[in-house]
Parts: C-alpha cells; sequence; structure tokens
C-alpha cells in the first residue's frame, strides 16, 4: 500500500518500537483525514445536520497537521493524546447528531480502543481504555434512558445503509493496513536480525581465527627470539670471562652473525605486519626511476646470496619510467620474495629477478631453481599458518612472510601469485596495471 511504502525498518530502529508506533501515528492521522473529509462529504449529501458535516471537515486538518508535526518532530506520545481527545469530540458529536445508538458511533469506539492500545505507552493506555469504555456506556446508556436526546436524520434504511457502510469501510482499512505494516515490520525485523546474526557469527569466526594466528605467532616468536638472545648473553658472558681461544671466537662470531640475520628477519616481518593489520596506516607514494628501485633491490640482497655462491640475475624488459610508488611497502614484498628465492634455491644456482614496464602493466618476476611447491601447500601458499621452515642450509624461517606480502600487495593494489615452469620451477609476480 501507498501509504506503508517506504516504512522499512533498518538496523537502527529494528528494535525500535517508537519508531514502529511513530509510523502507526502517521497513518492514523493520515486515514483519520480523510476520513472525516469523506463523512463530511457524505453527511453533507445525506442532508444531515450542519454541526456534523462542519465539525467533520474542521477537525479533520486537525489530523493532517497532526501528520506534518509527526513527520517533522517526532513527539508522537503528545500528538496522538490529542489526537484522541479530539476523536472522542467528533464521537460525541456523532452520536448526539447522528442517530445515536443507530448511528456508526459503536464502530468509532472499536477503533479508539485499537488506535490507543497501539500507539499508548506506559498508565495511560489503561486510562484511555476505561476512558473509552466508559464513554460508550454512559452515551448509550443515557439515550437508552432518555438523559440524552439524539437526531435523527435517517430518512430511510438506505441511508443508514450508506453510512455505516462509509465507516466500516474506513475502518477495514485503517486495521488492515495497520496490521499490514506491522507483519510486514516483523518480517523485515527477522530478516535484519538473522542477516546481523549471520554477519556477527561470521566476524566471531573471524576474530576467532586472528586469535588463533596471533597466539601461533606470539608462540613462534616466543620460541625463535628466545634461542638467539638466550645464546647471544651466553656468549657474551662467556667473552667477558676470556673463556675462548682465539681460533674458537671467529666461529662463535660467524653464528651470532647468522642468529643475529634471522633475529633482524623476524623483527622486521613481525613490524612489517603489524604496520600491515593497522588499516589506519597512511600509504605514503614518492617517485622514483623503476629500474633504479630493483636495481637497489637486487644489490641489497647480493651478499646474502654470495653467502651461498648464488648469484643474482637483473633484467629489465620495457623502457624505464619514473612514477609515483608506494616504495616502502614494495621493497618489503621484495626483500621478502628475495628473501625466499635465496633460501629455498640451491647453492650455485641462480636467482633471476626481472623488471617487465609495459604501456599498461608493470610487474616484478623473482624465481628460482629450487623445489617446485606442492599443489597442495599452493592453495594456502599466502595464509597466514605461523610455522617454522628450513632453507638449503637450513635457514630458518616463520612462515610470515609471503602472507605478510600478500596482505601487503592487497593493500597498495598489486596482485601477487605464483606459477612454475619448465625454466623457473618457483616463481613470484609482483604487477599492478597502470592508468
Amino acid at each position: 500500500m501507498l501509504i506503508t511504502k517506504g516504512l522499512m525498518l533498518s538496523e537502527e530502529n529494528v528494535t525500535d518500537l517508537g519508531y514502529i508506533q511513530r509510523q502507526i501515528a502517521k497513518i492514523f492521522s493520515l486515514l483519520t483525514f480523510f476520513l472525516l473529509l469523506i463523512l463530511g462529504f457524505s453527511d453533507f449529501m445525506l442532508g444531515m445536520s450542519p454541526v456534523i458535516y462542519l465539525s467533520k471537515i474542521a477537525l479533520s486538518f486537525t489530523f493532517i497537521l497532526s501528520y506534518y508535526l509527526v513527520s517533522k518532530y517526532g513527539k508522537s506520545q503528545l500528538i496522538v493524546n490529542i489526537l484522541l481527545i479530539v476523536a472522542h469530540v467528533i464521537i460525541c458529536i456523532n452520536f448526539k447528531y447522528n442517530d445515536g445508538n443507530d448511528g456508526p458511533t459503536i464502530y468509532a469506539f472499536f477503533l479508539m480502543l485499537v488506535v490507543s492500545s497501539l500507539l499508548i505507552q506506559g498508565w495511560l493506555k489503561l486510562a484511555w481504555y476505561l476512558g473509552s469504555i466508559s464513554m460508550f456506556f454512559i452515551l448509550f446508556y443515557g439515550e437508552v434512558k432518555g438523559y440524552i436526546i439524539v437526531e435523527n436524520f435517517y430518512s430511510g434504511v438506505e441511508n443508514q445503509f450508506v453510512d455505516h457502510t462509509l465507516a466500516i469501510l474506513w475502518i477495514s482499512a485503517f486495521i488492515f493496513t495497520v496490521l499490514h505494516f506491522f507483519i510486514k515490520s516483523y518480517r523485515n525485523q527477522s530478516q535484519l536480525l538473522h542477516t546481523i546474526k549471520e554477519r556477527q557469527d561470521r566476524s566471531l569466526e573471524e576474530v576467532k581465527m586472528l586469535n588463533d594466528q596471533k597466539n601461533k605467532l606470539i608462540a613462534l616468536l616466543s620460541h625463535d627470539l628466545k634461542n638467539p638472545i638466550g645464546m647471544l648473553h651466553t656468549t657474551l658472558g662467556l667473552v667477558e670471562k676470556d673463556a675462548f681461544e682465539p681460533g674458537e671466537m671467529e666461529q662463535i662470531l660467524f653464528n651470532l652473525k647468522g642468529q643475529s640475520y634471522h633475529l633482524n628477519k623476524v623483527l622486521n616481518n613481525t613490524l612489517s605486519w603489524v604496520m600491515t593489520e593497522l588499516e589506519d596506516t597512511p600509504i605514503q607514494l614518492h617517485e622514483i626511476s623503476l629500474s633504479e628501485l630493483t636495481k637497489e633491490m637486487k644489490d641489497m640482497m647480493a651478499m646474502q646470496a654470495e653467502e651461498k655462491n648464488q648469484t643474482i640475475d637483473f633484467s629489465i624488459e620495457g623502457d624505464d619510467k619514473n612514477i609515483s610508488l608506494e616504495i616502502n611497502e614494495i621493497k618489503i614484498i621484495l626483500k621478502n620474495l628475495m628473501d625466499n628465492a635465496i633460501k629455498f634455491a640451491p647453492v650455485d644456482s641462480t636467482i633471476h629477478l626481472k623488471l617487465k614496464i609495459n604501456e599498461d602493466k608493470l610487474s616484478w618476476l623473482v624465481c628460482n631453481q629450487g623445489a617446485t611447491i606442492s599443489a597442495t601447500d599452493q592453495k594456502n601458499l599466502f595464509d597466514f599458518r605461523a610455522r617454522t621452515s628450513y632453507g638449503t642450509r637450513k635457514e630458518k624461517g616463520t612462515g610470515v612472510g609471503l602472507p605478510l606480502c600478500k596482505r601487503i600487495a592487497d593493500k597498495i593494489n598489486f596482485q601477487l601469485k605464483y606459477s612454475s615452469s619448465k625454466d623457473y620451477k618457483n616463481c613470484f609476480t609482483l604487477s599492478r596495471k597502470l592508468a
């Protein structure tokens, strides 16, 4: 129905009884306005007393004004109470000048009971119920006993039929509209509550998963940080006591270097992970030459590759460009990809770092000749799974690097994918379309 169009529940008002009552108050005001105009016109056509039809037409504007006030300012309880008073005044006038017991007043009392039970809150609900019932008995009993003299204007049964029919039609239309709105509101409420529950369940699962991941990460970090820090503490204590021979110190310093490298990597990845999870962290763009950025990454990782007698083959496809990029984020991704390539590639192998620049696309490829990643592991390659992994020289990893790269890539609108071929057993591609 047009009257209830747009009176839909949202998440903000799904449990707001006051909102529903305001909508019904608007329906009541609007329908009563049209009813009084129709009844006033019909009373005029039926030749009834001018007191009746002029009163109905005049008081109808009270209801259209109430519709405007409820729509603009709310205050439905105050306005509905005033409207009920006006409605009872109209009922008394209608009873007096419209055939009393033979007129349609009884229907109006029934409607007042429905309206007060739906719209009035608190103790006033009972007060209006008792007041309407009392007025009904007083008027009808007063006429029976002759205390109230009513005027009869029905010229015949046909006029009485028309008058009663109009009253019944309007009251039934009101009740139908209100019940339709209540049922529609209940359905909307059920659907919204179901949707909210599903969203809350999903959020709860995500929170549970993140909490599990956090616990795994904390446990892994505790284990990975404990050993190198403990070893460093013990070694420094022994050095302070001059407990080592000169030849032993070289091996110890070499081991400490490896431990410090691992410790530095763990801390850097953890910090990067935390910063990525803070979604409000601003992204900074810097203009840079693509070839210079890539060469810088190659030079940064060259020493680490040399320790395994590996070489980094750097190549460019396309013309160099100076563009604005999220340099810090890209460096984190490329460093982790190259670190993985070096760690899992055999000794004496080549790491391939390729920059591809097209008119509409920018790509970095990091490839190695290590063992191909299985199809099973490829499915959850970028999922966060805090776990210890070991490279071809037992280099220790936490499993945080690739998920970190994927999160950062998504955040800066890059695509990160894995592929394998005969030439390159493992190849990671970081790419983005250029505007």
